[in-house]
């Protein structure tokens, strides 16, 4: 098999690309509203500090209260020396058991043990030098839930100067059961997969999430089986 010359027909791929942008669309609003918040925030001040990024949690309450939308976790990431009282700084919240906004506790101190560095994650590197939105995973986030996740990020820029991401968590097992309807209508197996391959989900119950499909040339695929500019794209597995 190879996936990557098997081109599934439009009516099978335009339901399910359908679906993905709506998540992602969801995640990105997130994240775009706490980048313009902290853009706001933080501009014109020659030494911002973390009480300055007051507006991010507000904004989240009643986003991460709704379980109706996808996203379970969302912040802000600074840039390394971008805030005055913490060289390294995640103001970010999750969704607790009971719904409710719960910030995440890490370690920002490089010398501490557990240290979380994020700058050469690809959610945070890509953004940082395309400037561009990015969308990472389906990977294990070993920081928050444990669980397969896609999180979504867009650039913060201040003055011209790159000072961080806003992002948004969605776990795969939400995005999987937004999917299912389209994917289910299909006759044919199919999967939607990232830029190298990995499946975040199918119709095929031997085709599961974080599976690594060969042969998918992400870069060759047309226009009409893949997700935007985003690198997700809708696949045949036979």
């Amino acid at each position: 098999m190879n996936p990557s010359n098997t081109r599934p027909a439009v009516a099978d791929t335009a339901p399910v690309i359908a679906a993905v942008a709506t998540i992602a669309e969801q995640a990105f609003g997130v994240a775009t509203a706490i980048a313009a918040a902290v853009e706001q925030a933080l501009a014109g001040r020659p030494a911002p500090r973390r009480s300055d990024l007051a507006a991010v949690e507000p904004l989240l309450v009643p986003v991460l209260g709704d379980a109706a939308q996808p996203v379970q976790g969302a912040g802000f990431v600074a840039a390394p020396g971008v805030l005055q009282d913490a060289e390294w700084w995640l103001e970010w919240f999750a969704r607790d058991a009971d719904g409710r906004a719960q910030r995440l506790v890490t370690h920002s101190e490089p010398q501490a043990i557990g240290f979380y560095d994020y700058q050469h994650l690809p959610w945070y590197v890509v953004p940082r030098e395309t400037g561009q939105r990015h969308v990472t995973g389906p990977y294990v986030d070993y920081l928050c839930t444990e669980e397969y996740t896609l999180t979504f990020t867009v650039p913060v820029v201040v003055d011209g100067r790159f000072c961080g991401v806003g992002g948004a968590d969605v776990a795969v097992k939400n995005a999987e059961r937004a999917l299912l309807p389209s994917l289910r209508a299909s006759e044919h197996r199919i999967a939607v997969v990232n830029g190298f391959g990995r499946i975040l989900a199918s119709n095929s119950g031997r085709h599961l999430c974080g599976d690594l499909l060969d042969g998918v040339a992400f870069d060759a695929l047309p226009s009409e089986q893949r997700v935007g500019d985003l690198p997700l794209a809708v696949v045949a597995l036979d």
